[in-house]
């Protein structure tokens, strides 16, 4: 090959690394301002219910935009019955709504904080505020249809 096809080829390689090298800037530069911004990715929402405690609950409640807590505790036949609607709709909803559950029983001072009267209750909580709540054995349209009211300012 002679030296003049060598340094073409040579510069096309380069060029190539520099192109690919710059994408790959870019793209961490976004998910950088991204992060900085507080916005967050879909992949950062868990598809399942976080358990929360009263050491986590405000850190929990102020990391995404909507979060629901599902208050609960293991003797109450009615928070069984909600448990598998909450598991649905953390997979449905994963990247738009974080769901959490609270065990009453075991984190006391988050229910009386609350007002905690009677489970289940579930806290539709927007940027750690309470905006609603849902208190029994919901069925899980009554519940989407709740939620639907965030989503759409969100």
């Amino acid at each position: 090959m002679s030296e003049e096809k060598r340094d073409e080829t040579t510069k096309s390689t380069l060029s190539y690394e520099a192109d690919e090298m710059e994408k790959i800037r870019l793209k961490k530069m976004k998910e950088i301002i991204s992060r900085a911004s507080g916005a967050r990715m879909v992949q950062d929402y868990p598809d399942v219910p976080i358990k929360v405690s009263d050491e986590d609950f405000n850190e929990f409640i102020h990391q995404y935009p909507i979060v629901v807590v599902d208050c609960w505790a293991a003797w109450c036949g009615p928070c069984l019955m909600v448990a598998p609607i909450i598991d649905g709709l953390a997979k449905d909803y994963a990247g738009r709504v974080v769901f959490g559950k609270l065990n009453v029983d075991e984190n006391p001072r988050t229910a009386i904080r609350f007002g905690i009267m009677s489970i289940p209750t579930l806290l539709i909580m927007e940027h750690g505020t309470e905006v609603d709540r849902i208190v029994g054995a919901a069925p899980r349209q009554h519940i989407e249809s709740r939620l639907q009211r965030y989503l759409r300012r969100a």
